[in-house]
């Protein structure tokens, strides 16, 4: 996705460029002669490439990220919870961005928003679906694409260890006390499958939602979860994680949800379009052993979250096409992720 309607852009521009000029006075003056979209940004928040200069510093580029004036997934957008996250990953010493700040007044550009230095590297697309054209699939040799998945393993490991007694994680979104643990989890995912969504959707899809909120298992262990934890949501420079982005489904939770999103978002957008992975790309049960090992974590019972992951999948993608439907009434659009389900199901237990 590319251009999002966010209103004047002029307005953003001049708004961003004062506020540059004062969050960093030892540029002696900040001006913002462009700013655009990136090529390939996300469906979630805004994303806007700013094209900055000054005396002091010359050109440099930054990246602002606000809220949309409409969500089509999400229904509030937590900016500063996602600038704390990864204020954190610098603090861990873990791939991040390098943060300008967070500025919480809306009068400024229309919403709050944050601002981060631009990380270089290469993020594989979503669009076209990495596994079937783009530079992954064109530019890359299978040894790359091991060191890739492999590398972001690691990290999503590293980001599972971390000691949620370290860091103010007030703002994650987690269970109440004396709940399950997934139950707040549950909780989102069921008020964003709203009743027009329900009353369209694959069948598969309502059977997989009622069987998961019927069997949430009881072997959890919290962890601090990255939330959308895939390899298009990293920042890649010389075959290794450079930057982890977009902290907008972060949360205390089983990291067994994070580990299986990561793996079946891929199979989802490639197995679930008609295209084979990848050559390089390790098998889940490999990717599955590296965690484990990574984290001191066991596996075991990973057929529940696995389901959990295309059910939540396809959940999204029913938001997403309930606001396509809006302006093609009738729009009939398979919702591929609910292929795997029944098989899913049966793995799980059903």
């Amino acid at each position: 996705m590319g251009a999002q309607d966010v209103g004047d852009l002029e307005k953003i521009r001049v708004g961003i460029e004062r506020w540059l000029s004062a969050r960093l006075p030892d540029r002696g003056g900040v001006s913002v002669p462009s700013l655009d979209f990136p090529k390939a940004s996300g469906e979630s928040s805004v994303t806007l490439i700013l094209e900055a200069r000054s005396k002091a510093k010359g050109d440099e580029r930054f990246v602002l990220r606000m809220a949309p004036p409409v969500s089509q997934v999400f229904d509030r957008h937590d900016l500063k919870m996602q600038f704390d996250m990864m204020s954190i990953m610098t603090k861990e010493g873990l791939p991040a961005p390098p943060l300008v700040g967070y500025e919480p007044d809306p009068a400024v550009l229309g919403s709050d928003f944050y601002v981060m230095g631009f990380r270089s590297g290469r993020i594989p697309p979503d669009n076209p679906p990495m596994m079937i054209a783009g530079w992954l699939k064109e530019e890359t040799t299978p040894a790359q694409r091991t060191t890739m998945w492999t590398s972001a393993v690691d990290v999503l490991a590293r980001i599972h260890r971390i000691d949620l007694a370290k860091h103010d994680l007030s703002r994650l979104p987690r269970a109440a006390k004396g709940e399950p643990l997934l139950a707040q989890e549950i909780r989102t995912f069921d008020a964003m499958f709203k009743p027009a969504c329900r009353e369209v959707a694959d069948p598969r899809i309502l059977e997989g939602w009622d069987f998961l909120r019927r069997t949430v298992p009881a072997d959890v262990t919290p962890a601090f979860c990255w939330g959308d934890s895939r390899v298009g949501n990293i920042i890649f420079d010389r075959d290794v994680p450079a930057a982890i982005l977009d902290w907008e489904m972060a949360n205390v939770s089983d990291p067994r949800t994070d580990l299986a999103w990561f793996i079946w978002i891929d199979r989802c957008n490639s197995e679930g379009l008609g295209a084979t992975r990848l050559p390089g790309i390790p098998s889940p049960a490999e990717l599955y052993a590296r965690w484990s090992r990574g984290t001191g974590r066991s596996v075991e019972g990973i057929e529940w979250f696995e389901l959990f992951a295309v059910v939540r999948y396809a959940i999204v993608l029913e938001r997403k096409f309930e606001f396509m439907r809006e302006s093609n009434p009738g729009m009939v659009i398979p919702n591929f992720p609910a292929n795997f389900i029944p098989g899913l199901m049966k793995a799980a237990g059903a």
